[in-house]
This record gives structure tokens, sequence and C-alpha cells, in this order.
């Protein structure tokens, strides 16, 4: 207890000298505290109230052993928290009312004076918290555009830089941390020049990371619309078009685990006189819940993104409090904010149970701001009490108090609406919202079936419908321009099966007609191709063609020549090509010539070995196949080196009158090397005494008859070695033997 009394005491100073040095108020000469002045964009600190914050940091962490994890009819919440400042406080309180079947994920922000720097030796006071209390390295997009740009690199560099740097200030993705990509901007919502994707290469650069380290899925803030937006038809119209980018959302799923949408409620569009809380709740749903459901009401094309957005969609909610624009407005009173948060969890709470999700998955933005210019303890106190409301509402929203209304317990105990009520004067409901139940577009869909084409050839032809997101039949008021495209480099479209041929065709369908006129589909590239159909207005359609080679037209052998050794082996390869280059699996013959120069085996298929014999020279190996015009071969050349031959051994045997001297002669590989011609000198106590010359037999072996009528020490020296495909390497083994 005394290692943690020093810390929170430690934390005390810390943190206030953070505030001081920040500015956040004002001291006269006199030494008293002055209101803080309002500002925009205030200093961003850990702690609003440094000395409470580490108190109470010091108590949970000395004490988060003896937390229970396991609480009964209890809801799992995945909850992911944005902070502007205040940081450690906003975590230190949720902590003291921490669910025990919440993971808590919260942003810490980077450096004010370098956004592109991950503040330092902060997320290990966020785990401290407990094992369900994350930290998110903020990464700020617009931030790091700007490095982009002024360094010259890729975006992809710019992800694993920001990994790095992330390690370097105390970040630890194997203990829970992550990164979080603030301000995603409306341009990647439009689909506007490169952003979509720039930002998928920032993030596949933050989920890998820099060499070495642990991939990790990490989160995205998305930008949105204003709750008080009363025509939200271009908005949807975005939305749906980008929902139908498959490819953008197959990413996603790869690299983020959270897709925080930013919907920052309006306290005008929610504190209606006369309207009673249920009804507040469910059109705070049809506007923090916008996007899942449209994605739920789309068509079949959309399935990617559905599928992705029913785990990973986290609605971002409002608890900044004081504001008039930015995060919604918000400027009531502190007691009909916390109301106003309590309201907004008991909607999420709602919709995750009654909609079918296993896990709740949302979350709330924290940024303070003394807009009215209260003095700053006062508005400290104010906003502790916001941040203590949305603590315990967390808390109680996930026991089911009441089963016909799941996450009610956040307004208070039963049947008693102690939190989610209050009114404002000139407060009203946006029916726009309730919009985005509906798929608005027409579906464009290829209304002929997939083919298979081969390389070169048109395809049978293809035509488009309209039809609406459950498929009935659809017809134009006014002419629909239709662009046809494709994901092969080598892809082309034309009205005619003859051509001409181009990489994108735009067709018309009519105004009182659902179908478009037909058109045809030729690749030169064998393999799959995605073909998409996209309009203004239109839900884009894609169906995907595949590609067969053509006929063999030419055939490699890979490699085209080798040297070797007599009895080394070399094995060749054959590839078949189309007149387009794509491989064709091709059924191969193979020939040596000469043919004493080696074997071949096998003699048909794809690949040979080629074994050198003893001959040396050059030849040739070829392949040839059958085309339906005529056979197509290919050739490579072989050139046999002579082998490397040594002495295995020399061993002997004593007889009566003789001593027999056995040398044995191999290849590199070990193996007996015959009729290779062996001439030796046997010396006799150091003393020339016989010589000869004789041939290895099968085995590789040759004996020699030495007389030995009297005793003496022999040793045997070898003189030459000649051998057909092979060169000796001039060494005799070490050898001696007495009698």
């Amino acid at each position: 207890m005394r290692l943690w009394s020093g810390l929170w005491i430690a934390f005390a100073v810390a943190l206030a000298a953070a505030v001081v040095s920040a500015g956040s108020t004002r001291t006269s000469t006199a030494g008293a505290v002055t209101p803080a002045r309002p500002s925009a964009d205030p200093a961003t600190v850990a702690s609003l109230e440094p000395a409470a914050t580490a108190k109470l940091w010091g108590r949970l962490v000395a004490t988060r052993s003896r937390r229970t994890r396991v609480e009964a009819g209890c809801r799992p919440l995945r909850g992911v928290f944005y902070t502007a400042t205040d940081f450690l406080r906003l975590a230190t309180k949720l902590a003291a009312s921490a669910s025990p079947c919440a993971e808590y994920y919260v942003s810490i922000p980077p450096l004010v004076s370098d956004k592109t720097q991950p503040r330092r030796d902060q997320a290990w006071r966020i785990r401290a918290l407990g094992s369900n209390f994350h930290a998110m390295a903020e990464i700020h997009f617009a931030t790091w555009t700007r490095w982009v740009a002024s360094t010259g690199s890729s975006w992809y560099v710019a992800g694993t830089t920001a990994r790095e740097r992330m390690a370097a200030a105390g970040y630890d993705v194997s203990k829970g941390d992550t990164w979080v990509v603030n301000e995603a901007t409306s341009a990647v919502r439009k689909g506007t020049g490169n952003a979509r994707a720039n930002l998928r290469e920032l993030l596949r650069g933050l989920y890998q990371g820099g060499e070495g380290m642990q991939p990790t899925r990490g989160a995205v803030f998305v930008t949105g619309v204003g709750q008080q937006t009363s025509d939200v038809s271009l908005y949807q119209t975005n939305l749906q078009n980008w929902l139908s980018d498959s490819a953008f959302w197959a990413d996603m799923a790869t690299y983020v685990s959270d897709w925080s949408q930013e919907v920052y409620g309006d306290v005008r569009n929610y504190a209606v006189p006369g309207v009673s809380t249920s009804v507040r709740r469910d059109y705070l749903n049809d506007y923090l819940q916008h996007k899942l459901v449209l994605a739920r009401a789309g068509p079949a094309t959309i399935d990617t993104a559905r599928t992705y957005l029913q785990t990973a969609f986290s609605p971002l909610a409002n608890a900044a409090w004081e504001r008039e624009s930015g995060y919604g407005w918000t400027m009531v009173p502190a007691e009909q904010m916390a109301g106003y948060v309590s309201a907004q969890v008991y909607a999420l709470r709602f919709f995750s149970a009654t909609s079918g999700q296993f896990q709740d998955h949302w979350g709330f933005a924290w940024a303070p701001r003394n807009a009215s210019g209260i003095p700053a303890a006062d508005f400290a106190a104010k906003s502790g009490l916001v941040l203590d409301r949305l603590g315990a509402a967390v808390r109680d929203s996930g026991q089911t108090l009441d089963p016909a209304d799941p996450g009610s317990a956040a307004c208070g105990p039963p049947g008693q609406n102690l939190y989610c009520a209050g009114d404002l004067e000139g407060a009203r409901l946006n029916d726009a919202w309730k919009s985005f139940r509906v798929w608005t577009q027409p579906v464009l869909t290829f209304a002929t079936p997939a083919q298979t084409i081969p390389a070169g050839s048109p395809s049978a032809a293809m035509s488009l419908a309209l039809t609406t997101s459950s498929g009935q039949p659809l017809m134009t008021r006014t002419p629909l321009t239709v662009t046809l495209s494709s994901s092969s480099p080598q892809g082309t479209f034309s009205t005619s099966p003859a051509g001409p041929w181009s990489t994108t065709l735009s067709l018309t369908i009519a105004a009182g007609v659902g179908t478009s006129a037909d058109f045809y589909y030729r690749d030169t590239r064998a393999g799959s191709s995605v073909l998409t159909a996209s309009a203004a207005g239109a839900t884009s359609g894609t169906q995907t063609v595949t590609i067969t080679p053509g006929a063999v037209a030419a055939v490699t052998i890979t490699p085209a020549s080798a040297t070797l050794r007599a009895r080394a082996s070399q094995q060749f390869a054959a590839a078949g090509t189309d007149a387009y280059g794509n491989p064709v699996q091709v059924a191969a013959a193979w020939s040596l010539i000469p043919r004493t120069l080696g074997t071949i085996t096998p003699r048909t298929g794809t690949a040979t070995t080629f074994t050198a014999g003893r001959m040396l020279g050059t030849g040739t190996v070829t392949v040839a196949i059958a085309s339906e015009t005529a056979p197509i071969s290919a050739a490579a050349s072989v050139s046999v080196t002579p082998g490397r031959l040594r002495i295995g051994s020399i061993r002997y045997r004593s007889r009566k009158k003789t001593v027999l001297v056995t040398v044995s002669a191999v290849d590199a590989a070990g193996k007996p090397v015959s009729l290779a011609v062996v001439s030796v000198l046997v010396r006799r106590d150091g003393r020339d005494y016989f010589s000869a010359r004789a041939a290895t037999a099968a085995a590789g072996r040759t004996v020699y008859r030495v007389p030995a009528q009297r005793g003496g020490c022999f040793t045997t020296t070898i003189r030459t070695v000649s051998a057909a495909g092979f060169a000796w390497n001039g060494r005799t083994p070490r050898n001696r033997f007495c009698k």
C-alpha cells in the first residue's frame, strides 16, 4: 500500500503541474483563482482535477485485484471512448463505476506541439486501472496527411512509423493497448480522389507495424453529420455508395476492430416537452444507429460492408459539455447533460439488446469546454458530475432489471426515471433520420449469369437490370447512364462481339426501361475479374467472371542451360503459355541427345531430372508438347564436366608370404567408381619396395598382392588415377601396416 500511496501523491503533483502549465486558470497577484476564459480549444491535460484523480486512481489500482470480474445477467460491452483532454480523469471515473462485463478503450490525444508524436508515460496509467482498461494512441489523420506530403513518404510508411512511435511512447499491444485514427474525413465517405486508398494504406501500416511487430487491429473515428440536419438525402446517397465499395470494407475487416461513427447528438433534438422517454429513445437510435440500420437494409451487393459492420460498428455518442457546435449542441446545465448522457446509454443498450447483437459496442466522446466561463473549480466539479453519471449509467444499464425494457436501468431503478427526464423549451424531434431504414437507391445488377471465358475470346451477351434493394424489378423515370469497368487491366468491353474494345464502356438505360442493351467482355489475363456497373444515384453492381487460359502457344524450359559434373543431377521444368502469356498446364514429353550423356526420369510430365553419366561433353534436353496445330518444343543445353574422384580408403590384410593392399575409389557422393586405373607405390620400412597398376572392379576396389616373406612396416602412396568422366583430387589417405 505504501507504494501505491507514493504513486498517487506523485500523480497529484505531476497532474497539478500539467494543468497549471497548460493555462487552464488565471491567477491574480493576490493568488486568487479567477474564472477561465471560454476557449474553443481547451488545453490538453490528463485531468481537470489532478489531486482528486490521483487519489482515486491510487485507491483503485491498490484494490483492483479484489474487485469481482463476474456478475450474473450482465451484458457484455466493448466501449470505445474518445478524449480531447481530461483523459485520465475519464478513465479513472469509469473505473470507479466499472461494469465487470465491459472492456473500456480510452483514447489518449497526441502532443499538441507535434501530433505525430504519441503522448509518453500515459498508457500504463490506463492499464493499471484493470485488465479491462486499454489505452488507444490517437493517430491524428490530418496531421499525418501533412507528414506524408512534407516527407514524400507513403501512407503505409506513415502507419508503420506511427506504430513505432507508439511503442517508443510506452504503448504495449501485447497488454491490450492499440491505436485509433481520429477524424477520417468526409472525403473518405464521398470517395473523393485517393482519400479511401490513402486511408487503407495508413491502416495497413498501422495494423502490420514495423519489422518484428505484432499485427494489431485498431479503431477509426469517422466524421459524421449533425443530428439537426433536416435534409440527409445527399449524405445518405454518399453512404450508400460507400457501403457498395466491397474492396474498402474487406480491408476494414482485416485492419479495424472498431468502426466508430461520430454521432454527436443534439439536446435540442431530444428533450422535447411532452414526449415520453421511450419515444425519445427511439429517435435517438434513429440517429445513433443510422449507419448500421442502413447497412442492414441494403441489397446483397453490400454484404461485405454489412457483415463487417454487424460486429465492428461502434456509435460514438456525445458526452462533450459545454458545446455550441462541433460535438452537437449541449449548452444545458450539468444536471441535464448528465441526464442526456444517461438517455444515450439507455438508447444504445436498448438497440443492442433488441436487435440481436451478442455484445454491445459503443462509446462516448469526452471533450469538456468551459463555454459559460464559470470558475474553473466549479466547471471541474460539474463536468465531474457528468462523468460520474456516465460511468454509473454504463454500469447499471448492463443489468437487465426490466426484460421488456433493456438498458432502462441507465435512467434509474425500474419505474423511476431519475435521470433520463428533463425538457428544453423549443426542442423538437427530427424525422429525417428515419429515412435510413430504407435503401433509397435503385440497385444495378447483372441480369445474365456469371461466365467462364477463354482468354482473348469475347463473352456471350451480357446485360444489366435495375432493381429495388429487395430485388424487385425497377423502371427508370429518366435515362440512366451506366459505366462498366473491370478489376483487370487487360479487361475490355464492347457493344459488339467483334469490337471495337475499350477498358470502360458507357451504356444508357432508357427512361421507362429497367434493363440495358447487350454488351460483351473480353480479357487476356487468366484468373478472376470483377466487373462493376456504376451510375450516379444508383448502387453499383458487380459480377465475377472467370478467364481461362487459351490454347498453348509456347513452351519454355527452366533452367535454359546447366553445367554439371559426371553422375550429378539437374531438374528441368516445362512451362506452357498461351498467346497472351498466361500459364497453361501442359503434358510434356522429354528426350535427351545424345542418349549416352546420361538419363532423364520421368520421360513425361511437367518436370524431369537429368542425371549425367560418365561421358563428358554437351547435349540437349528437349521437351515437346502437342498443340492444335503443330508440336511445340523447347530445348535446354547440358554440359557434363569431370566428376571428382578420391581414394576412399587403403586397407591391409596379412597373408603368410604376402600383404594384400585394397584401394577403393569413390566419387564426391561416396559412391564407388569402377574401371579407375590406380597406380601405387608401396614402401617397406621407408624404402621403395613395390609398384603396380590395376583397375577397380564394379565395387570400386582393386587389390594389390605385395610380397612379404619377412616382416616390416608398409605404407602406400597413390601415384596416379585415371577414370573416364572423373578427375582425381591428388590426395592419398593416411595409411600404415606393420607385419
